[in-house]
């Protein structure tokens, strides 16, 4: 295989993900080489940075970044080889997938953290002094979400985009202002969202997987939270990632608000 041919296929790699990028360098990269010791220093950070990862200390800003420092200077290696550097001038046409089940643990981490935000989700209803009724996790959403849709029934001032500007600048509000756990609950998601769409080999995997997450209340709050514009970022994985779907129409205020943020 020609010195160009192999440079290319290296970068493929690359372009599937970073582990693929590492694994396929050094399969070809001699030992002796010059330019092993940087490689063996890239390799060494990016071991590093998949256990900071693992501790779940990285927020992934954070994790994202290093990763692009990391595949920039894989790239500049694979640009800097001459026909001495290669210890082998073929790639092997089989991905190696070892790193998957890191990636796949680190994804079921985040699933643990999502029960545990959903379950830290209250409500609790008075009448003067008295808690009249008291839920958590699920039951909570569904309680919260009925009392979003009660306080707009039979409002005749919700139309057209009157109505849409009323209804964002509700829950706007109230997402700033609740004390319910829905916060944390978000941000998760958010990082379930971004963690599947960076992964090209498992992305589906993982979408699939989130799209099986949730009870329709739950997704008519995290709709809310993406029409709300509170977070553009967060809005646009939601539509990426397709987490919500149709079935959500029957909870909102307006069905017609679906096709507002699904447009596209």
């Amino acid at each position: 295989m020609e010195l160009g041919t192999v440079k290319d296929e290296l970068k493929s790699r690359v372009a599937k993900g970073l582990n693929f990028g590492v694994e396929a360098v050094e399969e070809v990269l001699q030992s002796g080489s010059d330019l092993y010791n940087q490689f063996i220093l890239l390799k060494s950070k990016y071991n590093d940075l998949l256990y900071m990862s693992s501790l779940n200390t990285l927020s992934y800003e954070q994790l994202s970044l290093g990763l692009d420092r990391l595949r920039n200077h894989l790239i500049q290696i694979i640009d800097q080889m001459e026909a001495q550097h290669l210890g082998k001038e073929t790639v092997e046409q089989s991905f190696n997938i070892s790193a998957l089940p890191t990636r796949r643990a680190n994804f079921f981490k985040l699933l643990d953290i999502h029960y545990l935000n959903l379950n830290a989700i209250s409500f609790v209803e008075h009448i003067g002094s008295d808690i009249t009724n008291r839920q958590a996790g699920r039951k909570a959403v569904f309680e919260l979400l009925q009392g979003h849709r009660r306080r707009f029934r039979n409002r005749e001032d919700i139309v057209g985009e009157q109505g849409t500007l009323i209804i964002k600048e509700h829950f706007s509000s109230w997402f700033q202002n609740e004390t319910t756990g829905l916060e944390v609950y978000l941000k998760n998601i958010k990082h379930m969202l971004e963690y599947a769409l960076a992964s090209e080999i498992e992305q589906e995997f993982f979408l699939a997987t989130l799209r099986s997450l949730f009870s329709r209340f739950e997704q008519g709050f995290i709709f809310y939270y993406a029409f709300s514009d509170l977070d553009p970022a967060f809005s646009e994985l939601v539509i990426q990632g397709k987490i919500v779907d149709e079935g959500v129409k029957t909870l909102l205020i307006r069905k017609e608000d679906y096709e507002l943020l699904f447009a596209n």
